[in-house]
């Protein structure tokens, strides 16, 4: 898989600044969602990386002790926890939360992080002690999620949810679940449809052809763990809203006029796709500089957390020293 994507980087436009370390794939798509796998340009990357666990595996919710925060602690005796943003936790009977910026736990570390979302309005109850399974807000609530973070009022995501769920018709106020449900069962083939690869370690997400997000793990471990969650809940329930709302699909038509035999069809498609990957990585390469804009946030475990808000896009970074070891960025309209 590493030869063929090289080959397809060599082939197309090489990455560079903020992914320079890393190759893309073939695009994919599924509906109005179309992806570009990133991947390590080198197997030394990524076995540099080892130290940086998956998040699902490692990851256990302590409790909630108050509406508005959650203690979560690194299960992992060995190796560090960077726990992606904008995640959100779910159990039946109690105030669901979602986090409001990534999160730094060193091995065995339990952190209190208070200003987190409440995103059930009016439901009582806290989170109880679990190895807990996570999903992610939407992509059309990370900006307020974002713009949000450091906030200590469990109730400020409350109207942005409203908002979103009457897009598609729901009226229940600022509660999720209540969007999710119903929907669930067709948020689920993204899953399926646009799998993950070996040695892949991230993507880049477009929507009807627009480039929307970016996201990378330290490793294929942790992407592999990652990708669903981002695929179903995020960008996932973007393509549907959009599909909704009828949207054009970007994929252009193929030109048949004198078309001579199977042989001339197949070097047409092929010289079509290669176009359309063109394009969108011409895209992609506009946001290789934004790591210029970036201000520091945190630094902890060996690590420095950034955050960009420029141009249109936001996020955050990991760095381990000179290297990008995570990144979440997205586009701040849609």
């Amino acid at each position: 898989m590493e030869i063929q994507v090289k080959q397809e980087a060599e082939e197309t436009s090489p990455l560079t600044g903020l992914l320079a370390h890393l190759a893309p794939g073939p695009l994919v798509s599924w509906g109005m969602l179309e992806v570009i796998g990133l991947f390590p340009v080198s197997t030394e990357q990524e076995q540099s990386r080892t130290r940086f666990v998956p998040p699902m595996r490692s990851l256990e919710v302590v409790g909630s002790p108050g509406y508005g925060t959650l203690v979560l602690r690194n299960r992992a005796s060995d190796g560090v926890l960077v726990l992606p943003m904008h995640v959100a936790f779910f159990q039946p009977g109690v105030q669901n939360h979602a986090t409001s910026r990534v999160l730094l736990l060193d091995a065995g570390e339990t952190l209190t992080a208070d200003d987190c979302f409440c995103i059930q309005q009016a439901q009582g109850g806290t989170l109880r002690q679990a190895q807990q399974r996570f999903c992610m807000l939407p992509l059309e609530l990370r900006r307020a999620a974002f713009e949000l973070q450091g906030v200590k009022d469990f109730r400020r995501l409350w109207t942005a949810i409203a908002a979103y769920s009457r897009r598609y018709g729901i009226n229940y106020g600022g509660h999720l679940e209540r969007w999710l449900r119903p929907n669930f069962a067709q948020l689920l083939p993204y899953r399926h449809a646009l799998e993950w690869l070996p040695a892949q370690v991230g993507a880049a997400f477009f929507l009807a052809g627009t480039l929307v997000g970016v996201e990378v793990a330290p490793n294929s471990t942790y992407w592999a763990e990652l990708l669903p969650v981002l695929l179903i809940y995020c960008y996932g329930s973007a393509a549907l809203l959009a599909g909704r709302q009828h949207c054009a699909p970007s994929r252009p038509t193929l030109n048949l006029e004198g078309l001579r035999d199977l042989d001339d069809l197949q070097q047409r498609l092929a010289e079509a796709r290669r176009r359309e990957q063109r394009a969108h990585l011409a895209q992609l390469c506009t946001v290789a500089s934004l790591h210029k804009q970036a201000r520091p946030a945190e630094e902890h475990a060996g690590l420095r957390l950034l955050s960009i808000s420029h141009d249109g896009w936001l996020g955050q970074m990991v760095y381990a020293g000179s290297e990008l070891v995570y990144l979440s960025l997205f586009r701040s309209e849609l």
